[in-house]
This record gives structure tokens, C-alpha cells and sequence, in this order.
């Protein structure tokens, strides 16, 4: 029966050869008469890219067609044809209101004349190759890219370009910045679903094309969604993967409908059991966009969010742990790995989870959902000026779990054993006289409410100047808080820190509050202005852009306040104040808040660059810019999360970046390559952990308090390089090369003022020492082959190397000033996918199939240095003093789509 059934289906993709004619042409920008490389031209079940002359060729049967042509910056144009022959269709695409906004708005790139390194990632890229995967994953084949999964939970990924990781990469949706207003990070768990509405998707290297003064020092990521030029489809999406994951998804556009109005909508449910152990996900996707163009106005509702819940494995652990073989291999020796007294667990272990109540918990989850609201208006005032406004509010709650109370007992496999806690809470004895739990899970929350707008004027002055600018307004409140999530059987808790309850009653319920309770405030406002001029083959532009950020700090737990003619009282919820015959407690009048009032920083960005094109296969490009960066909240407020005050920083000056960058391209109707170079220098780069030191450097019992250490500087260079290459209409092979040379360059004596104004001298040496935590020299390929129209197959391939294990650099002290990290070894991942598509009636059916890590390769995708939490913990920078992350091994998903 599988031999006849391959028979029939080689029958099939025969017959789909009969009767088919080659339709060709050119696809052009209407207004410059440029031609358009990588523009998706969409016939039926069939899709294809133009080449680097701007060319296409679709093979289509006989009959009525509609051809769809897209491409980022303009306007969706859909087109009737009667084949019946080979025919020749060349495509004019022109900017409207909608892609404008767009491409005002986000910034987008325009290859051949925007003087910045990037790359575009296509729609059927990320259909293609996505793969249950989180969607940095995929930018790991553009250059100077490194992203891992981290621990391996669902939406744990996190991504580095050039070396310099989340937090100094702007993350832009539709030209909205969504990184996190007061640690910058980005939290890709919160935007599952994206890629079913995603346009297309930009990589800008270093200080990027952004106008708004955002922090570009690595890159920008840019992701587009669909809106009312996307054509009128509806599909349906089924997926299944390795470990029992399964995503079902549902998505239809009206497309612009007569009376100017368009509709999209969008759903999608995933659930799995994760690679990792324990690493559940559960999540739902939903979008819904509302699009009307009124004559020259176009007005844009949309909103959308992704409620979720999966288990983690945040921490690294030895090498031996998981594989004492593998650790041999890499220079663990052998006494280190006897001493461990886990060991050989695999890849796949995870200690944070454990079986109660017959189901599998995992101490260590994550939930949270984030939706974003926005609303957009654009005006095409006349030909030469363009208005753009968009507003948008986002709504953020929930956290993530870990035991808390005296250490949760475990099995003889090494698991978290729920059962013996619960019987533990609920046991009485002389020691504890009730059902008091001494073991719970505790929920850390962080939660908030930001709102924001960003209004940008665009004015043509002649056919070669054009003048932009605008204004960017945010205000965001976070609320970070701890409670009691699950007494594990028992009926209160009384834990050990603080209170925000009577001290009458210490039992603490689920859903009471302990430990910590602050929020964090942020504003901002923003100016920006941008100039560009564009004559022939020539084309620059030079941008400013300023703004202020203010921090202020409210905390509700620690003691509150009270300001005396003769003194300062500190009183705590469980600790009233006698003074002068006078009793002072939370409730009294004088009593207030602890509050860090608002801070406020400047902040200021210069940019420029040219292009120019030497011929039509030629071009080169420069650019360089300034960036005085505001630095982060955590360095400028001091929460002391668990002490007694909160304070400011009396150090916090501005982090200060320089970039070069270079290039030069080369486009031809069979090959293109990209060659560019950067030179990044960060000065006065932050600590990502503030470092503790005593207040009073002579006392042994001194308070421990945080600090910041100024002066730590960095230098960025290296070249980056990738290539396309069409021998054939149905082969491709791509290229891509990044080596970088990223080292620390501060070795020096730090002086600190303490809030006592001791002067407290740290030193260090970090002279010469690679950074880490990012692979500086990465190789990779892709060759994707199509045996017959609409059946593909692609094997990708990614090299990483000269990877050093995380550390910080004011570690460097004594004898180990001037050492480099663990060197993490080299790894090569392949990956495969393949699929096939045709045409049922007026439906559309495809199967795809992906196959991640294809030979099953054993590596180290993160590590940190000299980790002391190691048991036992060495200091001597190799591999048995670093822990470590291992990477997935091979995963599998199959997908069937249906629509129209």
C-alpha cells in the first residue's frame, strides 16, 4: 500500500507539470522606477520572491489567475490575468496612506539607498522555518545574531546582536518600542502569536534607521503586521510537534472592502509538554484590527494579547550534572566530576518540578498576559505632507512562581516531592502546634499599566530633500509585589521578612502580600527630527533626537516615614515608635510612604549616513553616530528590595556610544552579497547586576549595600557578510559570515560615593578581556531546492564559535584582573524543512514539515563564570567552574493549512 500510495502521489505531481505557462516580469517602484528585490509575489497556492534584478517567474495552468504582489514600503496590489501561454506581467508599486504610515512610522530600511546593515525576513521565511520555535530563533541566520532558548521554556528565548544583548536592542511592533520601560529587557513569551499576522520582519545592525530616541546600540528588530491591503484570505492551521505539542490557529482579512473598510482577525491555542523537562506551555493568541480609509485619512484600531502560562528551568547548572562524558570532553577533570553528587541527569533534566496531586507542578512557572491596544491615524494633507499619529496603551499582570519557606524536600530522583511538603504542613507537634505550612509556593508579580504616543510629520520640499520629525510621549507604572500563590495544603503562612498586614495577625493567607511591594514609575518625552536627501544615485540623511526620562519609586511595605522638627523616624508595619511620649505607628497622620521622587535624565542621539551607488550592481554605504543613553532604572534608584530604605544612586551618568559602520553591496540578476563593517565604542556601560559592598568598608558587620561602578568601558568591532545565489529559477543558496572582536577595555581604580559621602575606591581590571555571553564568530548557509512547482526542500545549517561564558567585569580583581571567561565549545546546527502545497477547488492546502537540530548535536547554548551556587563551586575560569545551559536536542513539527 506505500509503495502504490507513492506511485499515485509521483502521478500527481506529474500531471500538476501539464498544461502550465511561465509568467514573468519586473516589479518597479512607481515613483523612483527602482526595482524591488525580495517583493512576494503571491498567485493561488504558489508564492514567490523577486531575485536581485527585481525578477519573478510564477509556472501557472491555464485559466483565470489573481496575482498578488507585496513588498514593504508600498501598497498591496492585486491583479486579474487570463493565462492561456507564457506570458509578461511587469508589476508598478506605489505608496499609499496605509504603507506610508508604516514606513514613516517604523523606520523601515530601503535596500540600496537607507545607508544601514539589515536584514529583511520575509513571510514565508518565518512560515517555513518558525517551526514552534520563539521567533528570535530565526534571526539567528542573519549575521552578528546569537539567539538561544535559555533553559529551554516556551518564550524563555533571548537575543544578542553585535554582543550586546536584549537590553540594548530595540524591539519596535509596527513602530510601537516594546521593550520594557524600566529594565529594557524584552519578554518573547508575551508576543507568541505574532507570526500569524506578521507582514515581514527587519533586522537593523547597530544604531539602526530609528528616528525616535530608542536604545539601538546593537540593532533594531522591526515586525510589520498585515492591515487593510493584505488581500481577502481565510486559513486554518493545524499543528503537532515532539512532546505531545499540538497548535491549532484560525485567521481571516476582509481585505479593503468598497466602502474602505477591512477587517482582520485572528486566533490561535497551543499547549505542550516542552523538551525540557517540566516545561509546560499553555497559551492563547487573539488579534483583531478594524481599518477604515476615509479619502485621504486612514484610521487603524487594533488590539491584541497572548495569556500564558509555562514552566521554566532558569538556573545553569555543572556540565557533569547533565553529561559527565561530555564534560570530560570539554576539560572538566575527573576529581571535580566524582565530588559532583548529581550527576549524568541528561539534557533534558530540570530540578524545579515535581508530581502533586498525581499531575506534574512546576515550582518554577511563569504566566502573564500582556495586551496592546493602538490606535493610528494618517493623513495625506497633499503631495508633499504627511501627518502619522498612533496611540497605544499596554495592560501587563502576572509573574512567576518559586518555593519559598523551608526547603521543600525531594525524591530519590532528585525531584521536588509536593506530597512530603503537604504532609509536612499538615503534621502538628510541640514545635508547631497547628497546620502552620513551612513550605509554600510564592508568586513574584510584575505588573503594569504604560501608555504612550508618537506623532511624526513628513514633508517633501522637492524632489530631492524630504524633512521628518515629531514628538514621543511615554508614562508607565510597574508594580512589583510578592504574595503566597499555594500553601501546598496548609493553612497560613508566617515567613520572615515583611509584612503589609497588621502585626496582630501574621498569617498569611493566598493572595497576601510579603517580602516586597514598590512600584516603579517612568516618563518620557521626546523630540525627534530627521533629514534626508536623495539625488540620483546618491542619498543621506542625518537625524537628532533628545529626550528626558524620569524614574520615581513609591514603596508600601518597608517602614514609612515620619519627618520630625529634631528627627527622622522609621516605623514598620509590625514595629511602632515611641518618641518624646509619643506613639507613631503606620496609621498615624505623619506617617507616609517611602518615596524616591522623580529623577529626571537627559538623553540625545546624532545620526548620519550616506549611500551612494557606484553602478547598478555596485554600491557602498557610511554611517556613524552618538548616543548619550539615560541609564536604566535599577541604576538610578536603589529599591533594596529587602532592606529597610530606599535611596538614589549618587552615581548614574550617562552611558555614552559611538558607532562606525561601513558597507558596500553588490546585486546582479543571479547573486547578491552584502559586505559591511562596525566599530562600537560603549562607554560607562552599566552593571546588569548592581554590586554590593558594605557601607562602612571598615566594619566586618558593616550593611551590605548596592552600588553602582562607573567607568566600565567596551569595544564592539568586527565584519559581517552575507550572500544569495540563484544559479536556477528553483535553487537557492544562501551565506552568511560574522566574526567580531568584542572585549572590555576598562582596568582601572573606580572612586564611589556612598549615601554616608564615604569615598569608597573599587578596583578592577578588565583590559583586553572578551565579552561574553554572545558567539563573536558565526558561519551559516542555507541551500533550498524546489524538485517541482510548489514542493520544497531546505536544509539550513549555523555555525557558532568564539562564545565566552557570561561574567561581569568588575569581577576582575587581583590576581584574575585580566582573564578571559570559559570559551563555551563550538557547535553546528542543521535544520530541515520541506513542504508542499496545491490547490483543491478554490482552496488552498499545504503540509509542511520541519525537523530542528537535525543530527541531534550535544552543546552549550549559555554559561556563566566561576559560578558560585556550583556544588562544589570553583574560581578558576573553566569548565568546571562554569554552569551551564544545554541546548534542545531534535525537535519535529508537522503543519497542515487550509483556505482561500
Amino acid at each position: 500500500m506505500k509503495r502504490h500510495g507513492f506511485v499515485v502521489w509521483l502521478l500527481l505531481l506529474s500531471f500538476s507539470l501539464f498544461g502550465q505557462n511561465k509568467v514573468s516580469g519586473t516589479l518597479t517602484d512607481g515613483f523612483s522606477g527602482e526595482i524591488l528585490i525580495g517583493a512576494t509575489i503571491i498567485a493561488g497556492d504558489m508564492a514567490t520572491v523577486t531575485d536581485f534584478n527585481g525578477k519573478y517567474e510564477l509556472m501557472l495552468q491555464n485559466g483565470q489567475h489573481t496575482i498578488t504582489a507585496s513588498y514593504v514600503g508600498f501598497a498591496e496590489k492585486i491583479i486579474e490575468i487570463n493565462v492561456n501561454g507564457d506570458m509578461v506581467l511587469d508589476i508598478v508599486l506605489e505608496g499609499d496612506n496605509v504603507m506610508k504610515e508604516v514606513t514613516i512610522t517604523a523606520d523601515i530600511a530601503i535596500d540600496r539607498e537607507t545607508p544601514v546593515a539589515f536584514s529583511n525576513i520575509p513571510t514565508i521565511k518565518i512560515e517555513e522555518e518558525l517551526a514552534a520555535q520563539d521567533i528570535p530563533m530565526l534571526l539567528n541566520s542573519t549575521p552578528g545574531t546569537y539567539a538561544t532558548q535559555s533553559g529551554g521554556g516556551d518564550g524563555d528565548a533571548r537575543i544578542t546582536i553585535r554582543g550586546f544583548n536584549q537590553r540594548n536592542i530595540a524591539v519596535m511592533l509596527d513602530g510601537i518600542p516594546v521593550n520594557d520601560m524600566e529594565n529594557g529587557w524584552v519578554f518573547w513569551s508575551n508576543w507568541f502569536g505574532l507570526d500569524l499576522v506578521t507582514q515581514t520582519m527587519q533586522v537593523q545592525r547597530g544604531l539602526g534607521a530609528s528616528k525616535l530616541s530608542v536604545p539601538s546600540v546593537g540593532g533594531t528588530v522591526n515586525i510589520l503586521t498585515k492591515g487593510i491591503d493584505a488581500k481577502r484570505s481565510f486559513r486554518f492551521k493545524q499543528e503537532i510537534g515532539n512532546n505531545a505539542f499540538t497548535r491549532s490557529t484560525l485567521g481571516f482579512t476582509t481585505g479593503r472592502l468598497d466602502n474602505g473598510w477591512a477587517l482582520s482577525a485572528a486566533a490561535s491555542y497551543k499547549q505542550g509538554d516542552g523538551w525540557v523537562d517540566g516545561t509546560f506551555t499553555k497559551g492563547l493568541f487573539y488579534y483583531l484590527r478594524l481599518d477604515k480609509q476615509l479619502g485621504n485619512h486612514f484610521i487603524s484600531l487594533q488590539g491584541f494579547g497572548a495569556p500564558q502560562e509555562h514552566g521554566q528551568r532558569p538556573f545553569t547548572a555543572e556540565i557533569g550534572l547533565v553529561d559527565t562524558e561530555y564534560a570530560s570532553e570539554v576539560g572538566v577533570p575527573q576529581d571535580a566530576l566524582i565530588a559532583l553528587s548529581v550527576k549524568d541527569k541528561g539534557r533534558r533534566y530540570n530540578e524545579h518540578w515535581g508530581i502533586y496531586d498525581g499531575e506534574l507542578v512546576n515550582s518554577r512557572k511563569n504566566f502573564y498576559h500582556k495586551p496592546q491596544f493602538s490606535l493610528r491615524h494618517s493623513w495625506q494633507a497633499n503631495e508633499k505632507l504627511f501627518w502619522s499619529n498612533v496611540a497605544y496603551l499596554s495592560i501587563g499582570t502576572g509573574g512567576g512562581t518559586a518555593p519559598d519557606g523551608l526547603t521543600i524536600p525531594r525524591t530519590d530522583e532528585g525531584q521536588i516531592d509536593f506530597e512530603s511538603a503537604r504532609e509536612n504542613n499538615l503534621s502538628m507537634n510541640f514545635a508547631k502546634p497547628d497546620t502552620r505550612s513551612e513550605h509554600i509556593l510564592r508568586a513574584s508579580h510584575n505588573e503594569h499599566f504604560w501608555y504612550g504616543a508618537v506623532s511624526t510629520l513628513n514633508y517633501s520640499l522637492n524632489e530631492t530633500w524630504t524633512l521628518s520629525g515629531g514628538i514621543d510621549g511615554r508614562y508607565y507604572q510597574g508594580d512589583h509585589y510578592r504574595t503566597v500563590y499555594d500553601l501546598l495544603g496548609g493553612s497560613y503562612f508566617r515567613g520572615s521578612g515583611n509584612f503589609r498586614i497588621d502585626q496582630t495577625n501574621t498569617q498569611l493567607l493566598e493572595g497576601d502580600r510579603f517580602d516586597y511591594d514598590y512600584s516603579g514609575f517612568v516618563r518620557w518625552a521626546g523630540i525627534f527630527g530627521l533629514a534626508e536627501y536623495k539625488r540620483d544615485r546618491f542619498s543621506a540623511f542625518i537625524n537628532l533626537s533628545g529626550a528626558v526620562t524620569g524614574y520615581k519609586l513609591e514603596d508600601y511595605m518597608k517602614p514609612k516615614v515620619v519627618e520630625l522638627a529634631d528627627t527622622t523616624l522609621f516605623v514598620s508595619f509590625n514595629d511602632p515608635v515611641e518618641y518624646n511620649g509619643q506613639s507613631y505607628t503606620v496609621d498615624s497622620p505623619e506617617a507616609v510612604d517611602q518615596i524616591v521622587d522623580w529623577v529626571n535624565l537627559n538623553s540625545a542621539t546624532i545620526k548620519l549616513g550616506a549611500s551612494y551607488d557606484l553602478t547598478e550592481q555596485h554600491g557602498v554605504f557610511v554611517n556613524t553616530g552618538y548616543l548619550s543613553k539615560a541609564q536604566r532604572f535599577n541604576n538610578v534608584i536603589n529599591n533594596n528590595r529587602f532592606g529597610t530604605s530606599v535611596s538614589e544612586f549618587n552615581n548614574y551618568d550617562n552611558e555614552n556610544i559611538i558607532a562606525f559602520e561601513a558597507g558596500y553591496n553588490f546585486r546582479s540578476s543571479k547573486f547578491s552579497a552584502n559586505l559591511n563593517s562596525y566599530y562600537t565604542i560603549w562607554n560607562n556601560k552599566p552593571l546588569d547586576r548592581t554590586l554590593t559592598i558594605p557601607l562602612d568598608p571598615s566594619d566586618p558587620d558593616s550593611e551590605m549595600i548596592p552600588v553602582n561602578i562607573p567607568g566600565i568601558d567596551a569595544l564592539h568591532k568586527g565584519i559581517e557578510l552575507d550572500f544569495a545565489y540563484k544559479p536556477m529559477s528553483n535553487l537557492s543558496i544562501e551565506g552568511l559570515m560574522s566574526l567580531g572582536d568584542w572585549k572590555w577595555n576598562s582596568g582601572e581604580t573606580a572612586t564611589v560615593v556612598l549615601p554616608n559621602d564615604v569615598i569608597y575606591q573599587y578596583q578592577f581590571d578588565a583590559t583586553g578581556v572578551h565579552v561574553g555571553d554572545a558567539a563573536q564568530t558565526q558561519f551559516g548557509g542555507l541551500v533550498r531546492y524546489e524538485p517541482v512547482d510548489r514542493f520544497y526542500l531546505k536544509l539550513n545549517a549555523t555555525y557558532f564559535g568564539k562564545n565566552f561564558a557570561d561574567f561581569q567585569p568588575e569581577n576582575l580583581q587581583g590576581e584574575d584582573g585580566g582573564t578571559d571567561s570559559w570559551e563555551l565549545p563550538a557547535y553546528t546546527l542543521f535544520s530541515f524543512h520541506t513542504g508542499y502545497s496545491f490547490k483543491l477547488d478554490d482552496y488552498r492546502l499545504s503540509i509542511r514539515g520541519n525537523i530542528l537540530n537535525l543530527f541531534d548535536e550535544t552543546y552549550v547554548s549559555d554559561a556563566r563564570n566561576n559560578d558560585t551556587f556550583n556544588s562544589p563551586a570553583f574560581n578558576d575560569f573553566d569548565a568546571k567552574s562554569a554552569s551551564v545551559h544545554f541546548g534542545q536536542g531534535r525537535r519535529w513539527t508537522v503543519s497542515f493549512q487550509i483556505g482561500f
